[in-house]
């Protein structure tokens, strides 16, 4: 007996092993396709074969009633669940070749019908005792006909050759070896049983052994394809998000020098109108342009840096730039320009030179060519979601269809400050205006979440309205 114990401790390891890789399925791989289900119920069928193989070395020869029970029960079984699992197999095979109905292949019918006729002689050879009978001392005898149940096996481990030649051309070479290995293994283990003759059979093994090295081939092997694809998927990953840290990079690079682009054009702008002035006033009062040389060193001297800054800035230093450059403006029109200043909120931020190029055109293209000149007016006011700055003239106006198509050229500040609006503050430059009436334009200035909770009071008019209504 000592064979026999050898045996049943090697198919108790094998139980552990079938029932780990049935886990296994369920907890980390999880069952993702048909092939993993049928590979996963045929791993607990063979964990669940083996255990009653080892019910039948520990039972036999045991004159106990429970013995008897356990050994009735544990080779019926055993027997029953040899043939099923040549079922499941053979459905294994056409789920692994993703073919339900391989060209050329024995139906599948008929891998039933070949288990169902092999199970019947099993159980009717329990009474007829052709292969076998078990004696009053529980012990297992084989009987003349025996032979007969290896017959049946070889009928369905051929039609298990059939199927995998028939799933041949969608398997790979690995593959097709190992699920070999379900036919060949068992067929040694037969005809090892055949010359040793052990009190114990030695298929269950085969086929546990078979099983476990197809598992392996089949799903090991895919496991480690998977983690070598992550590693790659990693690194590409890894190298996208460098390349994205870097095109960010350029492109913040690339729009900073866009802004610093758009005050390089507005600096030279600016000082060319500011030098008309005083080329005005050289002509018509000498000690005004003085004054305005004066003003304007000042001005120079004071916000060289401001006009070169990137920076956001206090609304009420950039109405300091407005101030001073008006305050040139006045010396030149005198009594024709009338400037009012209503200004409520000023404690929030804008990039700079956005409201001073308004004015400024507002002066030459509104009211200097307005024959009884007029009134430029400077307004902020806010609503609970919005700063707005007002720069409203009541010059003569213009067609807004016909605005890019009419002195292009002398809108360049006003597309820059556009621009720069919509750059830093995600704010928008609205302009409004009619021929004869004048024009207005609005800049709206989104605040920040801590500048929402502030109470704001009944100057919450909408932009547009309150600007044309004055």
């Amino acid at each position: 007996m000592t064979i026999e114990f050898l045996l049943a401790s090697f198919e108790l390891w094998g139980v552990l092993i079938c029932s780990g890789i049935g886990i296994y399925f369920f907890v980390v791989r999880k069952i993702n396709t048909n092939a993993d289900f049928s590979m996963c119920i045929m791993q607990f069928v063979t964990a669940l074969t083996l255990a009653f193989d080892v019910g039948v070395v520990v039972s036999q020869g045991v004159d106990e009633k429970w013995a008897h029970i356990l050994f009735d029960i544990s080779m019926l079984a055993t027997l029953i669940l040899q043939y099923l699992m040549v079922a499941l197999f053979v459905t294994y095979v056409r789920h692994l070749a993703d073919s339900n109905r391989a060209p050329g292949a024995v139906s599948l019918i008929t891998y039933f019908v070949a288990a169902i006729a092999a199970l019947f002689s099993i159980i009717s050879a329990k009474y007829t005792h052709w292969y076998y009978y078990i004696d009053e001392h529980n012990v297992y005898h084989r009987e003349s006909f025996y032979a007969l149940a290896f017959v049946f096996s070889g009928i369905l481990f051929s039609l298990i050759i059939i199927q995998i030649i028939s799933c041949s051309k969608k398997l790979a070479a690995k593959q097709i070896v190992s699920l070999c290995l379900y036919v060949t293994v068992p067929v040694i283990m037969i005809v090892l049983q055949v010359v040793l003759k052990p009190g114990i059979g030695l298929l269950n093994i085969g086929m546990a052994i078979s099983l476990i090295s197809i598992f392996i081939v089949n799903n090991i092997r895919v496991t480690f394809s998977e983690i070598e694809l992550n590693k790659k998927v990693l690194q590409q990953n890894v190298v996208l998000l460098s390349q994205n840290k870097i095109i960010a990079e350029k492109k913040e690079e690339i729009e900073n020098l866009q802004l610093n682009m758009v005050i390089t054009q507005m600096q030279p702008h600016f000082v060319f109108n500011v030098l008309n002035i005083i080329y005005y006033l050289c002509a018509k009062d000498s000690k005004l342009a003085q004054t305005a040389i004066d003003i304007f060193s000042s001005y120079l001297r004071a916000n060289i840096d401001s006009l070169v800054s990137n920076e956001l800035a206090p609304f009420s230093k950039e109405l300091e730039h407005v101030k001073n450059y008006l305050d040139l403006e006045k010396l030149r029109f005198d009594d024709e320009l009338e400037i009012e200043y209503d200004i409520g909120p000023s404690d929030f931020h804008i990039p700079m030179l956005v409201v001073q190029p308004l004015a400024e055109n507002a002066v030459k293209h509104g009211i200097a060519k307005s024959s009884n000149g007029g009134k430029l007016v400077i307004r902020t006011i806010e609503d609970p979601d919005n700063f707005y700055i007002y720069v409203i003239d009541n010059g003569v106006g213009f067609d807004t269809d016909k605005y890019h198509h009419n002195d292009e050229r002398s809108h360049i500040g006003i597309d820059n400050v556009r621009l720069r609006i919509e750059k830093r503050v995600k704010g928008k430059l609205e302009i409004f205006s009619s021929k004869g009436r004048g024009t207005t334009a609005v800049i709206t200035v989104p605040k920040l979440p801590a500048e929402k909770e502030i109470n704001v009071g009944n100057d919450s008019v909408p932009a547009a309205v309150k600007a044309q209504g004055d």
